[in-house]
């Protein structure tokens, strides 16, 4: 069967995916071709260099050694106009654009050992955007630009954002391009997690993420909304896909708490996903029709409305 990965987004979570992608090659499940979403177009970039244990094992070591700095640059001044509405985003993604430059092996997709489609959101229609030929960087940075944080990107006379916006779990695409086999990688779940975070001069703290609280900012507002919208369009492009692929949507570990700008929980969150995989793998059944949440979890509709005769 052709297998596919389809690898969302989830920005500094993206490190949920090393693990996974480690389980899988242990399990000898090997992707025939991979389809990425903002952060999970960094990770099926690197993995379609090498699709094997050793290139996920590459990819575990990059996460551990990414820095907040080299990819969410604090630049004040431009903070500060993005604040006041002179201009349209709040860090230079430069940084990103540098980094994936100096640590991405090779420079088009042509370069990869299996086929690799990246994502990302036209500004003016709304439109999912699908790269899979030509230069590799535009179209990751351009997937990884985050509404409001990064610069919209101008590739191809097309201005273009996070391909989260219209391609969060782009399973469709993976039928499309004839996989009977898709296996979703989610860079955040809903099973239990917590972690030890070593703070400067005081040791080893025991943290377990605290539960959500509604946004207290209007960015966080919308970044909530925007949440919400694509987690409401995973739920349907899990439910469309179900009859028409045999679909795995594998457990992840829930981040409720923890900062998505931060690399500090990168390897326990690898180490949690990595054995969450191990253990469902053995157990796993595609998703069956009908109505699921993000996470591929059966839904049940609410019971009828009790009526007076």
């Amino acid at each position: 069967m052709r297998t596919a990965w389809v690898m969302p987004g989830g920005s500094t979570f993206g490190a949920v995916q090393a693990g996974l992608a480690t389980a899988l090659f242990e399990a000898e499940v090997e992707p025939d071709l991979l389809i990425g979403t903002s952060a999970g177009s960094l990770n099926a970039a690197w993995l379609a260099r090498d699709p094997s244990p050793r290139g996920a094992g590459e990819l575990r070591e990059l996460w551990c050694t990414m820095r907040r700095c080299d990819i969410f640059p604090i630049q004040p001044t431009r903070i500060l106009a993005g604040k006041l509405g002179i201009t349209n985003h709040l860090m230079a993604s430069s940084g990103l654009a540098r980094w994936v430059h100096r640590t991405l092996p090779y420079r088009t997709f042509e370069q990869a050992e299996i086929p690799l489609t990246v994502t990302a959101t036209d500004v003016d229609t709304g439109a999912a955007v699908y790269f899979d030929q030509g230069p590799l960087l535009p179209a990751l940075v351009a997937s990884c630009s985050i509404p409001g944080l990064f610069p919209p990107l101008k590739v191809n006379e097309r201005w273009l954002v996070d391909g989260g916006a219209a391609a969060f779990m782009p399973i469709s695409k993976a039928v499309e391009l004839g996989a009977e086999r898709v296996f979703v990688l989610p860079c955040e779940g809903d099973e239990p997690f917590s972690w030890q975070h070593r703070k400067r001069g005081v040791g080893s703290v025991a943290t377990l993420p605290a539960p959500r609280t509604p946004p207290r900012s209007v960015s966080g507002v919308n970044g909530a909304a925007l949440g919400a919208a694509m987690l409401a369009s995973a739920r349907l492009d899990l439910q469309l896909n179900s009859t028409r692929c045999d679909l795995y949507v594998l457990p992840a570990p829930s981040t409720a708490g923890l900062s998505q700008y931060s690399f500090s929980h990168s390897a326990a969150l690898i180490d949690a996903a990595w054995r969450l995989a191990e253990a469902w793998y053995p157990r796993a059944r595609p998703l069956q029709a009908g109505p699921v949440d993000s996470n591929g979890h059966p839904e049940h509709s609410n019971p009828p409305l009790a009526t007076h005769r």
